[in-house]
């Protein structure tokens, strides 16, 4: 009988462990499930994704529309740390910083629009997007064919990415991505993203009534692989598949070996603590 009570309560354990994996995404149906599945395993897999304690790496995004006296290219240097979701941006042409501490979003000299908080996973999410579709509270469509202008005919496996909820500080459950996906290479090819953060709207001049800013599309020139991974090299952003280029973007010097450095989470005394108003 002791068996007998061991074994059940265990295969009810298997099962709800299993049933936990499965919904962590949530798909519409198992052709999404292998779509989704062939994308994450060419982009080097999830097990491998998770494993890294920490991901830094260089963004760099020339701003085809600055002002006269605004400097064009935003750099920073980005770390998150994979469990904690702590964030430090060294945005060093314009000696600047903004960090998340766990508690707090800090900034230093910040002087662009765009709301520190709502800066926090901006660049994370669009090189790390085949992963992210595994995170917990992601709902996967249908898949859909998509013959994107201007590439001679060739069609990609569409898929909208949404939100249960929000899923991190500075995004809204409002947010989407509608992904591209070569059904050759099963990689990434580019995709749609729309942005509900209220904030951001606010900073960008966007109405009340307004609640989503986009969508903008995004094209992947080039891949690059580091340790096993593959992750955006450059890539291009514009208001429509194959209209003018309004961002041009460079990803470079990832790293995903090196432990989060959290004394870079220490506060100056001119920083400045963003109002939790604008998560």
């Amino acid at each position: 009988m002791n068996i007998l009570k061991t074994v059940t309560i265990s295969i009810l354990f298997i099962s709800g462990m299993c049933s936990h994996i499965a919904g962590a995404t949530d798909y519409a149906n198992t052709q999404t499930k292998a779509v989704i599945e062939a994308m994450v395993d060419a982009h080097g897999g999830i097990d491998k994704w998770r494993s890294i304690p920490a991901i830094s790496f260089d963004a760099i995004m020339h701003n085809n529309y600055h002002a006269k006296h605004e400097l064009a290219w935003w750099v920073a240097r980005e770390s998150i740390d994979q469990q904690t979701k702590q964030v430090h941006q060294n945005w060093y042409l314009s000696d600047a910083e903004i960090a998340y501490d766990g508690e707090d979003v800090w900034s230093r000299n910040w002087n662009k629009v765009n709301p520190p908080t709502a800066m926090l996973y901006f660049f994370y999410y669009f090189i790390n997007l085949p992963f992210i579709t595994q995170d917990e509270g992601v709902v996967l469509s249908e898949v859909k064919e998509f013959a994107w202008p201007g590439h001679g005919g060739k069609v990609y496996h569409e898929v909208k990415m949404t939100f249960k909820e929000r899923p991190v500080i500075g995004k809204s459950a409002l947010d989407y991505f509608v992904l591209y996906i070569d059904p050759i290479t099963n990689l990434l090819a580019g995709y749609q993203y729309a942005i509900g953060n209220r904030a951001m709207l606010d900073a960008l001049g966007q109405p009340p009534e307004r609640k989503l800013f986009g969508p903008l599309w995004r094209y992947i020139v080039k891949n690059q692989t580091v340790d096993g991974l593959v992750f955006p090299a450059a890539f291009r952003t514009m208001p429509e598949a194959d209209e003018r280029i309004v961002g041009n973007h460079i990803i470079t010097d990832i790293d995903i070996s090196t432990p989060f450095d959290k004394t870079l989470l220490s506060m100056p005394k001119d920083a400045i603590v963003d109002n939790v108003a604008n998560r």
